[in-house]
């Protein structure tokens, strides 16, 4: 049993010994990954000024992602403009209500009143309802 025989031993941990630090593997093998090619770095670089906050390619405005909600809620911003809905509470909640139909396929007065009340109460979801409803 000669242990001399493995050579580039080290290329995935401890193994390999003396020979296996100087050969293929270990710390000389390590460098081929980061500095050989040069591919990955440059890759990652090139499409990261692409990828919004959210994940998604090219979402500067998070409201285009999803285009009927979006036309739903400019729909609710303009009838508050124009006096149809009577406050802000009144369309924030119209709005959660389209919102549950569509994306859970269900209605609940009492879950609506719930989810309006929590995002009227935290002051960076007010901000963002304020600017929504301007815009009608």
């Amino acid at each position: 049993m000669s242990v001399g025989g493995i050579r580039g031993g080290g290329g995935k941990g401890a193994a390999g010994g003396a020979k296996g630090a100087g050969g293929k593997g270990g710390a000389g093998g390590a460098g081929k990954a980061g500095g050989g090619g040069g591919g990955f770095v440059g890759k990652v670089d090139q499409s990261a000024g692409l990828v919004g906050p959210s994940g998604l390619v090219g979402s500067d405005n998070v409201m285009g992602a999803e285009p009927l909600l979006a036309t739903q809620a400019a729909g609710i911003a303009q009838a508050l403009a124009h006096g149809q809905i009577k406050t802000k509470s009144e369309a924030t909640k119209k709005f959660v209500a389209e919102v549950l139909k569509q994306k859970l396929k269900m209605q609940s007065k009492a879950l609506t009143d719930k989810i309006a009340e929590s995002l009227q109460d935290d002051p960076n979801f007010s901000q963002r309802l304020d600017r929504m409803w301007s815009k009608g």
